[in-house]
């Protein structure tokens, strides 16, 4: 009379309750990590000079120096370093004034 049988016994099982409570959370975890590792695999090179067509003189009256992606004194935001200020490349975009 003092034992239980499987009918009885206190169950040990996770209900669907609880568990569709630690979705959200499991899920806010995995996300977390997630953009952690983003800057890593979103990490970008520059284009080569070849590439780029870059040239150390302007080309019809554009140059670096005046392209929204010249940084300087000799860098470029998407174009291997060094450039010249009075370079040119495919991607020159015109500063606005």
């Amino acid at each position: 009379m003092g034992e239980m049988d499987d009918r009885t016994a206190p169950k040990e099982e996770i209900s669907r309750r609880s568990l569709l409570k630690g979705v959200p959370m499991a899920a806010g975890i995995l996300v977390s990590i997630g953009a952690i590792a983003v800057p890593e695999a979103t990490a970008q090179t520059k284009a080569s000079h070849f590439l780029a067509k870059y040239q150390d003189t302007p080309k019809n009256g554009q140059q670096c120096s005046t392209c929204v992606n010249f940084l300087p004194p000799n860098a470029c935001k998407i174009v291997a370093s060094p450039i010249s200020p009075h370079g040119w490349c495919q991607f020159y975009a015109k500063k606005k004034t």
